[in-house]
């Protein structure tokens, strides 16, 4: 996977994916083009849990709990603020075709710097529906585990293939980072990690302190704030 996406595994507990089942077997859908831009909505051909729906708050809340409790998530993405969360749904014959992200979303309006999905169907239950992002690489495909979600910067055009049977859940967002840039905010989550490493072995040593600043001045340098 690229070094700028983010495969996030058990962004959810099994526990609230069965809260999130529950909630959602009993909510009613609505037709997603109803969300979707205007170029998108000529390829947008998906379900979304109705936001007036009494489970939507309650699978909104259960969801934003976890990402803000999730340190991985949390360091990748330097959130600056969080779109509410669209629950989508595909059944046989449901897809969203190429398309990027509109740049502005939501009142009050952020910035799309990233775009996530957190997966909440088991992969083997449904048979296509792989989040597909064209990078300068090449297409990459990801079907990951329930509970696991994949956090990538918005520039990029994406789609949902076509599921053959079966059905698909996911949980989507968007996020305007306190760090605009995609390659200063892998820098600063790549020595991050660096950091952690150093800090388990010697947490007072002069190299730990050291890296420790940079990233900070880094972060001074580059927030958006």
């Amino acid at each position: 996977m690229s070094q700028q996406f983010h495969h996030i595994p058990a962004l959810l507990k099994a526990e609230e994916i069965v809260t999130i089942e529950k909630l959602i077997g009993e909510a009613s859908f609505a037709d997603g083009k109803e969300t979707a831009s205007m170029a998108a909505k000529e390829v947008k051909n998906n379900f979304q849990l109705d936001t007036a729906s009494p489970a939507y708050l309650q699978v909104q809340a259960l969801i934003t709990d976890a990402i803000q409790s999730s340190p991985y998530f949390q360091i990748a993405a330097q959130p600056k603020a969080v779109h509410p969360f669209i629950i989508s749904k595909y059944t046989a014959g449901k897809y969203y075709g190429w398309h990027v992200d509109s740049p502005i979303m939501g009142k009050p309006a952020l910035r799309t710097d990233l775009a996530m999905t957190i997966f909440l169907s088991d992969p083997a239950s449904y048979e296509g529906g792989e989040l597909v992002i064209q990078t300068s690489a090449g297409p990459v495909a990801m079907k990951p585990s329930k509970g696991d979600a994949v956090l990538y910067p918005c520039q990029f055009l994406h789609c949902v293939n076509e599921v053959k049977n079966g059905e698909r859940l996911a949980a989507v967002t968007w996020i305007q980072s306190n760090v605009q840039s995609s390659e200063q905010r892998q820098l600063l989550f790549e020595l991050n990690q660096v950091h952690a490493i150093l800090n388990q072995k010697d947490r007072h040593a002069p190299e730990t302190n050291l890296l420790l600043q940079v990233y900070s001045n880094l972060f001074r340098m580059w927030a958006d704030v």
